[in-house]
């Protein structure tokens, strides 16, 4: 990859931003997945290797369900409906963008209009 460019894309969760009781191991491998992003992301700048996060929020998933058991999974997305943001940072057209979080289910993915992140996680 280092040869030829390209772009990793790593699946991360609120969960790796705030402690959540109960949710221990899931927590604290998101909470090292988002400072691998961003040591990666500092490590390999200019390489042409891209590297960027996304948070696809709350998913209607087996895994979601069974550890919120008393919500409302219909008030999650389906998972199908963010994919829209891993399709875009795998192609060309994502060949500037590096060192970000995204956020699936927010408007412009949680960037602000000039690229840049409006959460706290930054790279």
């Amino acid at each position: 990859m280092l040869e030829h460019g390209g772009s990793i894309i790593n699946v991360t969760s609120d969960a790796g931003l705030v402690g959540y009781p109960g949710w221990g191991a899931y927590g604290i491998s998101k909470f090292g997945l988002e400072g691998m992003s961003q040591t990666w992301a500092a490590e390999l700048a200019g390489s042409g290797v891209r590297v960027n996060w996304v948070d696809p929020g709350a998913m209607n998933t087996a895994m979601h369900r069974a550890a919120e058991p008393d919500e409302d999974p219909h008030a999650w997305a389906d998972p199908a409906e963010v994919t829209e943001v891993f399709l875009y940072l795998a192609s060309d057209a994502s060949r500037d963008v590096h060192g970000q979080r995204f956020q699936a289910q927010e408007a412009h993915w949680g960037l602000s209009a000039g690229g840049s992140q409006t959460t706290t996680a930054t790279a």
